[in-house]
């Protein structure tokens, strides 16, 4: 099975995960899935493969090394759009032109320049449709390929190979059950970036916020000097934040303060925020901007209440890479060994790799040649997967 043939049939298995459900994985298909997987790990000759009692798959291949590096990946696909697809598009040797990919919809150049990076490449594009389900299910079918390599050529590498395929990524719950003990690996790699040639130890720390506004509701006609409006109140507490502190004008290593939620009434009313930052004394300094504009609420409404909850999320994983740079420096040979480029950037938002990290499994992040995901408009270079897959190779040697 080539790694197209492999990545058509995991993405047509659909496997969304489900932000409001109190179960883990939040969704079945999750949990036959990762059984389809271990069969298809058994079926390749590894005989240490499971799926435990939270869904988790873990599989070892010992080589008899000292060393043993990891490779995760994440199992469900974004609650967007429909996934499973079943009639992607292959387009061979891309021609940077704009790509239609139905009646509906098509994917201008002008819109995605990402497209001018990978002319000359075969792409797998969507139907318009669906999801096309590369995050991650690229970095599964990366995985099943070297492994089917590594297996057959055990000889050329000097480190033992353990893998990973976690539940319920996309909805934030990716590590809560991931068990370090099982994975028996010194360092790790997930596999769920975009570029091939972008690599990632450094993301947000991260928290959210909830404020709640309890105002003064009374019959609009005989409101004056009694009614407080909590909607109105909400509207002035989110203005007494920084204007440009928000995700559309934000990049790199900026921070934000994100309205996520705004519901309510009269009588109450809720602002959802969530606030990141690389840099963990400017998260401090945001969350003081909420406590700041609280009280001068207060101070101007001293009839309302105003209850303001923070809530740390996750750490910037860079803080640990800093004095433990072994896993970074492995990319790094390995790229120049495959002759490749690599630059580090920042990833805005979370990872997988950042809670495992903490948890005492260095665990940088690499590419698979995903892009626009979590829309109609993702599309995967199948060149930068097979290209990953060469990296790994090196990784191990």
């Amino acid at each position: 099975m080539t790694i197209l043939e492999r990545f058509k049939k995991y993405i047509a298995f659909d496997t969304v995960s489900d932000e409001n459900s109190k179960t883990y994985p939040s969704t079945p298909s999750q949990i036959e899935f990762g059984k389809m997987l271990v069969e298809d790990l058994k079926e390749l000759g590894v005989e240490e493969a499971y799926q435990d009692n939270n869904h988790v798959v873990y599989a070892f291949v010992d080589n008899k090394k000292d060393k043993t590096i990891g490779l995760i990946s994440h199992m469900d696909t974004a609650p967007t759009i429909e996934g499973g697809i079943k009639h992607p598009r292959l387009i061979e040797k891309y021609d940077g032109k704009d790509i239609v990919l139905n009646s509906t919809y098509t994917m201008k150049v002008e819109d995605f320049p990402v497209l001018k990076t990978v002319i000359g490449d075969d792409l797998l594009v969507t139907d318009g449709e669906h999801l096309l389900g590369g995050d991650d299910k690229a970095g599964i079918a990366i995985i099943f390929e070297f492994l089917t390599y590594y297996l057959k050529h055990k000889n050329e590498f000097n480190y033992n190979l353990a893998i990973s395929f976690t539940a319920d990524e996309e909805i934030g719950r990716g590590a809560s059950k991931f068990d370090v003990k099982k994975m028996k690996a010194d360092i790790a790699y997930t596999l769920d970036g975009e570029s091939i040639y972008e690599a990632n130890f450094e993301n947000f720390n991260a928290a959210s916020a909830k404020v709640i506004i309890e105002g003064v509701g009374v019959h609009p006609g005989n409101a004056k000097n009694i009614m407080i409006n909590a909607v109105l109140l909400g509207i002035e507490f989110n203005n007494l934040l920084p204007k440009d502190m928000i995700p559309s004008k934000t990049e790199d290593h900026e921070g934000f303060i994100h309205l996520d939620e705004f519901n309510g009434d009269v009588e109450k009313t809720t602002l959802s925020y969530i606030l990141r930052d690389h840099d963990k004394v400017l998260l401090e300094d945001k969350k003081e901007m909420l406590k700041d504009a609280r009280n001068k609420i207060l101070i101007k409404y001293p009839k309302a209440k105003i209850d303001l909850e923070i809530h740390d999320e996750y750490r910037n994983m860079r803080d640990y890479f800093i004095n433990h740079m072994e896993a970074i420096e492995l990319i790094n040979k390995a790229y120049i060994n495959s002759h490749l480029p690599i630059s580090y950037t920042p990833i805005r938002g979370g990872t997988d790799g950042a809670t495992i990290t903490y948890m005492g499994l260095p665990c940088p992040n690499l590419g698979t040649g995903d892009f626009n995901p979590h829309g109609r408009f993702e599309f995967v270079s199948i060149t930068q997967m097979i290209k990953m897959v060469e990296i790994l190779k090196e990784l191990f040697k």
